[in-house]
């Protein structure tokens, strides 16, 4: 069975375990994310902080 992986944001499909294309690093709440993007991981770290 194949597994894909949906970006949030922009809505892309991905298949495979990661998205090869998310080579940008944040630590955010002690916690290693990845993005695609700084876009994506700006929008992401924005939304963790209204939690």
């Amino acid at each position: 069975m194949k597994d894909f992986i949906r970006c949030e944001l922009c809505q892309a499909e991905i298949q495979g375990e990661k998205c090869v294309f998310a080579v940008h690093k944040r630590v955010i709440g002690g916690k290693e994310y990845y993005f695609c993007c700084e876009n994506h991981a700006r929008r992401f770290e924005k939304k963790m902080a209204e939690k």
